[in-house]
Parts: C-alpha cells; structure tokens; sequence
C-alpha cells in the first residue's frame, strides 16, 4: 500500500514543490517574465491550486526569499546567538582569525551561484517592483548583515572595548567584503574560487581590525 499523507502534510508538500519551481523560474526568467502558468507547470500543480496557497506572484516571491534564507539560517527573525555559536565554530572566536572566518563564511553564501543569480532578479526589477526590493532586503541582506553584526558585538564585549554601533560596523565590513570581487561575479567576470574568497576575506579581516582599534 502506499504512503498516505495527512491533509496538512499534503498541502506543505504542494507548497514546497511551487516555492522550489518558482524560485527556478524567478532566478532563471527575472520576476517580472515568470509567469505563474509556467510555474504551476513546472510544478505539476493547477494555477487554481498555486493560488489556493499564495494570494498572488509578489506574495510567492517573498515566500521564495523566505526559504533562500531559511536554507542558510540567515532569516532576520531566528537570529540567535547560541544558535549560531553550535552553526559556526568561529562565533565565539574574538580574534582576527574568528573575524576572517566571519567574513569567508558571509562570502561563501554572498558568491553561491544562486545567490549572485537572486540579486540580478532584484535589481533587474526592483525599480518596476519595488516590493521585491524590499522582501530582499528584509529576508536576505538583513540576515547576512544581522550575523556579522552580532557576531561584532560580542567581539566587542569578549576584547572588552568600548561600547560600539555593531550594525555600523557590519555594513563597514560587508562593503570592505564586497570591495571588487561581487561585482565582478555579479557581471559575470570571473568565476570566484575558494582561494580568492579566502584571500579577500583575509584583507577584508586586516582592515577591518584596525579600524577596531585592535592592532
């Protein structure tokens, strides 16, 4: 006999294989040429039943941003410090070592090819769409920010240094992180390697200490 599916684990599973399809139909055709024909297909679903569980495309793509930042523990919401000390050994790390990792680590997701590809849609559309912007900036960019912040905090309390704006000091990082190697990845530049991560996030680490007032 096969396996049967309560009512409320069958409509989770609709709703993950229609998030899964949209957001390949989202990364691949922008958010504004998907169509949600082409997604309820893809998906093996009526349009009746995409619409039974997303109120309309906006509504599907925040459900989207939900699950890319699900999948990597980055959701603003379920930032929490304890958490992300079991996740990533160099959280309770209060050296250059730990604030290089930091870095990498927030690189390592930055450069996912998926990842590159969700931030062409955003800002290819954003300017017709201003709410995918947002859901972006919300579900995505807050949540890498919001571990590099925390993550500066308790830097700052373990050196024992003078009260700081962690959320400051996080955008400083992010953009000595970013300084030339996204935007080459975003224009197709270059493929990045795990070698150039390593080394950008190490110069990224160098400044960034300094500008801490720790060497």
């Amino acid at each position: 006999m096969g396996k049967t599916f309560s009512n409320s684990s069958l409509s989770t599973e609709k709703e993950r294989l229609i998030v899964a399809a949209a957001r390949d139909h989202f990364l691949r055709d922008g958010f504004a040429v998907a169509s949600m024909d082409a997604i309820a297909r893809t998906a093996r679903v009526s349009v009746k039943t995409i619409y039974s569980h997303f109120a309309n495309k906006d509504n599907l793509f925040h459900r989207v941003m939900i699950a890319a930042c699900t999948d990597h523990l980055l959701s603003a919401k379920k930032l929490d410090e304890q958490e992300l000390c079991k996740r990533f050994p160099w959280f309770r790390q209060a050296t250059r070592k730990g604030l290089m990792q930091a870095g990498r680590a927030y690189l390592d997701h930055l450069l996912l090819p998926e990842q590159v590809a969700l931030y062409r849609v955003v800002t290819r559309d954003a300017d017709r769409f201003p709410e995918i912007g947002h859901h972006y900036q919300k579900n995505v960019a807050r949540g890498r920010t919001g571990i590099l912040a925390l993550y500066l905090r308790s830097l700052t309390v373990r050196r024992e240094l003078s009260p700081r704006d962690a959320w400051q000091d996080a955008a400083i990082y992010e953009a000595l992180l970013r300084a030339g190697i996204f935007e080459s990845a975003l224009h197709g530049l270059v493929t990045v390697t795990p070698g150039e991560i390593a080394k950008q996030a190490t110069s990224a680490a160098k400044v960034m200490w300094k500008l801490l007032h720790l060497s």
